[in-house]
């Protein structure tokens, strides 16, 4: 495929968009996360400046993440409807304005309220980051967009103890907490702006509705489920609080069966189930809850293990972390490069590198005791954050890369909320089994000895993950031996050569590694074809144009050697061929192509337009004075395609415009 990008709702291929589209959404991504854990190290200042007890407190922590975890699909499928830029810029605002509220804040209620309006801000905004991305770019640029969201997502949740502890530290203004909150207003209102003039405008879904019925049995299921686990360790798990987690099992089963029947019923269920189907979704949702429940139980314990147990300051705790975060960075830029190599398998080095690194840290600070230092645990830290940085770059791009483009703000939403829902998980059950460990250790190296029996739990769940890989599919495009990815366009035409010339006897495996890159790149294409015709002819030429010569020539050699009859492999390649007709079949049904064109010799046609220069090179230099692959004849060819297709499409109005005056005739 082409790394062109391409902006879904548009109706065609768009210029390449602003350098700047990309840095803007990171912005919002980097703000959500960061307030997640950036008020965790405020927490005694804000006890002691608004005489609160530690009950509230708390709730100023669980307040936001509550609100933000329940409303993330919601968010998602809103920016389906009313448009993803102007989702974003709302979830912008409203998150810049409960964020000053915050800092203003007169008392603890204030504060909770304020913090519950910062996570719906925080739900509104961020679903629109992956949708953005996921119809913004193509291709390998994508995979190096995701790979820095991934970096982003590891660092802001790093950051969040090292900007606190700074904040708190220089008391700026003598406003004490205040700033950790303050801080967001300057850097939301510029993005705000930037994201009215950098983000590209996409057009919303205008027959889509929002499932009121769904939001309304998700938030309640959500509550229910992330409400005791937030809560219920602080408060001794009250009564009322296992009721609510046991009943949040029938609530959630209410919501499937409601929005399986609302999808029956032709509606616009909130969450589209048939997203599932998909295996790269069905498969990476559970690795991505296994993943960042191991994430953030680990960020959880050793921020209490250091703070708490040996006393370390916010600043120290994060210098502690800071080798987690530089090795997570590195990998999450690097992971995009390692992809080709190593395919999905990317993900299971990542995991377990890091339940090695992992182990490793239980390993040292056992023996280290309660004569840890800043630097005692940076080693096997780093190491750590190098396999968390190859397992959450990858990952998110592995499921999402299997969500059509129209349902990228709801695929989104399911993958943001269960990586929340999975953030709440992590530190509720190692929260538990940690302090449950500390009250059974030996008073002194408490706190050591249970961070070290925790740890081992977090690198358990990344070895499951690793396992689950590989029930992960090849992603489009992708052959089963990876290293066909690396092979130059000279080396693949070889290969078809030789097979092709001993009749199968040499290069079989060769051939059905290259053929299934073949396949998984055209029915990539298929799917990612914009609407308008004009627009379908010209890209698929410019996607033929980009990296097709090898698989063209060897077409050619193939019509000859074979002729009419069958060709190898040809059962595998025949559904490509029939899901290209199947797209023109439904261009027809929208009323886009004239219904009266037989779509697989539409097919046809669309097949020579967009190869014929490249298989008959010579006519095309004889008839044109150019080289089919001369950039002038390319843009040329492409200007045609345009004008040809806009010439056969058909204009649904002017045809019933047509038809009445037909009638009144």
């Amino acid at each position: 495929m082409s790394e062109s990008p391409i902006t879904a709702g548009t109706g065609g291929a768009e210029a390449p968009p602003s350098r700047f589209v990309l840095p803007v959404v990171l912005v919002g991504t980097f703000m959500a996360i960061l307030d997640v854990a950036i008020v965790n190290v405020a927490i005694p200042s804000i006890r002691s400046g608004l005489h609160a007890s530690f009950g509230p407190v708390e709730l100023v922590v669980s307040g936001y993440t509550i609100s933000y975890a329940c409303l993330l699909v919601t968010g998602g499928r809103l920016g389906d409807i009313i448009g993803r830029k102007r989702m974003f810029i709302i979830g912008l605002l409203v998150f810049s304005a409960a964020s000053a509220l915050c800092g203003a804040a007169p008392n603890i209620d204030v504060l909770i309220a304020a913090r519950v309006l910062q996570g719906v801000g925080g739900a509104a905004l961020y679903p629109q980051v992956l949708a953005i991305i996921q119809t913004t770019y193509s291709g390998a640029a994508r995979g190096r967009a995701l790979g820095v969201f991934g970096a982003v997502i590891g660092i802001a949740a790093i950051a969040g103890q090292l900007i606190g502890g700074v904040l708190l530290a220089v008391n700026l203004f003598g406003w004490t907490w205040r700033p950790v909150f303050l801080v967001n207003v300057p850097i939301g209102l510029l993005a705000v702006v930037a994201s009215m003039v950098w983000l590209p405008a996409d057009r919303p879904g205008r027959s889509t509705r929002l499932d009121l019925g769904g939001v309304g049995l998700v938030t309640p299921f959500l509550l229910l489920l992330c409400v005791p686990l937030l809560l219920g360790r602080d408060q001794g798990w009250p009564t009322w609080l296992v009721v609510c987690l046991i009943a949040a099992l029938p609530v959630g089963y209410l919501f499937v069966r409601y929005e399986k029947r609302l999808g029956a019923a032709g509606g616009q269920p909130l969450v589209r189930l048939e997203l599932f189907r998909n295996r790269s979704f069905a498969n990476g949702v559970p690795i991505v809850l296994l993943f960042i429940t191991s994430y953030s139980g680990f960020l959880f314990t050793l921020a209490v293990y250091l703070q708490t147990g040996l006393g370390f300051s916010p600043i120290s705790s994060a210098l502690v972390y800071t080798p987690s975060a530089l090795g997570f960075f590195v990998t999450s830029l690097a992971a995009p490069r390692f992809v080709p190599l190593l395919g999905r398998h990317v993900l299971t080095l990542g995991y377990v590198v890091a339940a090695l690194g992992l182990l490793g840290t239980a390993a040292t600070a056992y023996a280290a005791g309660t004569s840890l230092t800043v630097w005692t645990l940076a080693p096997t830290l780093l190491v750590a954050g190098l396999g968390q940085g190859l397992g959450m770059s990858p990952m998110v791009g592995t499921i999402i890369s299997g969500v059509p483009v129209k349902d990228a703000g709801s695929g989104a939403g399911i993958v943001t909320t269960t990586m929340q829902t999975a953030n709440v998980l992590g530190v509720a059950l190692f929260g538990m089994v940690l302090f449950d460990l500390v009250g059974q250790a030996a008073p002194g190296v408490a706190y050591a000895t249970a961070f070290s029996e925790v740890m081992p739990i977090s690198a358990a769940l990344l070895v499951v993950a690793a396992v689950l890989v590989f029930r992960l599919p090849h992603a489009p495009g992708q052959p089963s031996n990876a290293l066909i990815e690396r092979l130059p366009g000279w080396a693949g035409g070889f290969a078809w050569s030789m097979f092709l010339s001993t009749g199968g006897r040499v290069g079989d495996t060769l051939f059905t590694d290259l053929l299934s890159r073949i396949r998984g790149t055209r029915l990539d294409r298929a799917s990612q074809a914009p609407e308008p015709l004009g627009d379908f002819l010209s890209f698929h030429y410019h996607e033929q144009e980009s990296g097709d010569g090898s698989w063209l020539g060897y077409l050619q050699r193939e019509a000859l050697a074979y002729g009419d009859r069958a060709i190898p492999r040809e059962d595998e390649r025949t559904p490509v061929i029939q899901a290209q007709v199947a797209e023109i079949a439904r261009r027809q049904e929208q009323g886009r192509i004239d219904p009266e064109f037989d779509p697989a010799l539409f097919r046809l046609l669309c097949f020579s337009l967009s190869s014929y220069p490249t298989l008959l090179p010579q006519v095309t230099r004889m008839a044109t004075g150019l080289s089919p692959h001369d950039p002038e004849f390319v843009a040329r060819w492409e200007e045609f395609l345009q004008r040809l297709g806009s010439r056969l499409e058909m204009d649904p109005a002017a045809e019933r415009a047509a038809e009445r005056a037909g009638q009144s005739r």
